[in-house]
């Protein structure tokens, strides 16, 4: 999904019951327009570090008063998030693991608060990757070297 957005930004907020509020706003690399997405963050009672993570949908009434809950779910972007490690100020690994019987995905995210990272803060990250022995050779760059402030 990465590759084909840029300027991707995050917010989150807390909202009650200790949930979160999660909005995401990211521009087609395609057709230069903003795109909107927003969703609630549970963290487990299990570990606190995973959350699930619903997308708010915006089907119609009637399919959500039958269906709300399968189709949350199965939404992309929908599923079961683990912060691997952060350091709460510069950066967070995020790690998602998803098997749907024959299709298999795992995927994982570096958050910054700033556009760029710094190359000895990406070694370090791709140091902490290795010793969970996840391939930093799979991760792409976010394409924000272009974005304004506009943008955000």
């Amino acid at each position: 999904m990465e590759l084909v957005r840029s300027c991707i930004t995050m917010d989150i907020t807390e909202l009650p019951y200790g949930k979160l509020g999660v909005s995401i706003k990211a521009k087609s690399t395609w057709t230069g327009r903003f795109s909107f997405s927003e969703g609630i963050a549970t963290p487990t009672k299990k570990d606190p570090s995973v959350v699930m993570y619903k997308v708010n949908n915006k089907l119609p009434k009637v399919v959500n008063k039958y269906v709300p809950r399968l189709v949350n779910y199965y939404l992309p972007g929908s599923g079961y998030y683990q912060v691997l490690r952060t350091d709460y100020v510069n950066y967070a690994i995020l790690y998602s693991c998803n098997d749907y019987g024959i299709v298999h995905s795992d995927l994982i995210w570096i958050w910054g608060r700033l556009k760029e990272m710094d190359a000895e803060m990406r070694s370090d990250i791709y140091g902490i990757l290795a010793e969970y022995r996840l391939d930093s050779e799979r991760l792409t760059l976010s394409k924000n070297a272009n974005c304004t402030d506009d943008d955000e």
